[in-house]
Parts: C-alpha cells; structure tokens; sequence
C-alpha cells in the first residue's frame, strides 16, 4: 500500500512518552485536531524534543490505510514560548491546551480553537497577570465551541436585574428570585458576565480580586458542561480553596 506524505501546522497540545521511547503527540491546527506517533530516532536529527507542549510546528508525516495514528517522519519547529516552561506559568498553558484538547472534539476544521488557543499562549508568554489571561481565555475557548454560560439573563425566568447566583447545572447566572447555585455579590455576577462576554482586552484591565471563586466557577462549570480537567482540578488556588470546603455548588 503506498504512503501518502502530507505536511501540516498546529500546536502540541498532548504528548505521551511510550516505555519504548516513541512520542504520542496530540496536533491541533486550523484544518482540525489529529493525532500522530513519532519513532525514536526516527525523526532527521533525532530531536523529539521539537514535540514538546505547546511548541508550534510544521509536522511531515503519513498513514497506511484507516490506522488511526499518523506516522512523523519529520518536526520543523516554528516557534517556542520560552516562559511558557516556567514553574509559574505552565500550569495555565496546560490548561488552556487541555480544555482546547477537550473542546475540539466535535469541532469542523476551520474553527476558531486553534486561534484562541494560539493567542492564549501568546499572551501568558508577554502578559505579567499570567493568571488572568488563563481564566479570559478558557471562557473564551469555550464560547467558541459554543458552550458558554447564560450571563445576560437569569437562566430560570430570564429576567435581566438582580443576577446574584451562578447556577453551574442550570449553565449560567440566576437572580435573586430564583436563587438557584452558588450566591456571588453584584460585583462578582458582573466579573462572571465581564470574562464570558467581555473582549479579552477588557477583561484583562480588571482587577479581579475574588480568582478563587473564578477558579471554582469555571472548574465545576466545565466538569458538568464538557468534562473534569486535571490541569485545574491540579491547579494550587483550586486546591488551597478545596481544603476543609464541601462542596456547595
């Protein structure tokens, strides 16, 4: 059966080291998300370091038939976002790879993941509140799959005043008549409306005191709404706020 090379671009955003040495890497790109298995010292040069997370690569690689995993023969690498490898940094780049990962299932080549997850990594390469630019961009990720929450209205009667609960089963804010979910302080329901709705630009000129509810918020709103993801059950705000807390949303 004859080999058909093909050449493509896109992110790291999953990667596993085989016991045998070979490298399982997830791709995701502007024609979709696919998945491809590297052979040790196979690759020219023997870099397999060029698959490391988050690095943006031009990828030559081919498949035999209906297997599911593309062999990579060759990895040219574009660019790497050198702070993204900092003890303080990476976890917010893991999660915003991980929640693309999640997202882009389901989602048509041409979708506008792979851009958000790009920009997302920019700036927690150049932005100093590295923090924020995590929380703006993983509920603009999801947005994009269209999965973001109700923050205009009250989920239950629609209503648009006095929005003071956010309802994770019900997908967004609630207001105080139906004080359904987890209650928050008017300053708080319009961070929540100013993070799902607001341009990122916006949204990163906030203060933002409260981040430990945001955490939550968006922790428990994807675990019900696409899946648990490890990097913010493993996040350490998450989990100085889990201590001695039962769960109340």
């Amino acid at each position: 059966m004859s080999r058909r090379y093909r050449v493509r671009d896109g992110i790291i955003i999953r990667r596993n080291a085989l016991p045998n040495g070979d490298i399982v890497a997830t791709i995701l790109g502007e024609k979709g998300k696919w998945h491809g298995i590297a052979r040790k010292g196979k690759i020219p040069g023997g870099n397999l370091g060029r698959l490391s997370l988050f690095h943006d690569v031009t990828i030559q690689y081919y498949r035999r038939g209906e297997e599911a995993l593309a062999l990579i023969t060759q990895v040219q690498l574009n660019g790497a976002l050198s702070r993204l490898s900092q003890p303080d940094v990476y976890p917010y780049a893991h999660i915003l790879a991980e929640l693309a990962d999640a997202l882009s299932v389901e989602v048509e080549p041409g979708g506008q993941i792979y851009d958000y997850l790009a920009s997302g990594l920019r700036g927690l390469n150049q932005h100093r509140d590295t923090e924020l630019v995590a929380l703006a961009y993983a509920w603009k990720l999801t947005a994009q799959a269209g999965l973001a929450p109700q923050v205009a209205t009250c989920t239950h009667c629609k209503t648009t005043s006095q929005l003071a609960f956010f309802d994770i089963a019900g997908g967004g804010l609630g207001c105080q008549q139906c004080r359904v979910g987890l209650p928050l302080l008017e300053r708080q329901a319009a961070e929540v409306q100013q993070l799902v709705r607001g341009s990122v630009r916006t949204t990163l000129d906030m203060r933002l005191p409260d981040r430990a509810l945001h955490w939550r918020i968006l922790h428990r709103y994807l675990a019900y709404h696409v899946r648990p993801l490890k990097s913010l059950i493993n996040l350490s705000s998450l989990t100085e706020t889990y201590k001695g807390e039962a769960s109340r949303v």
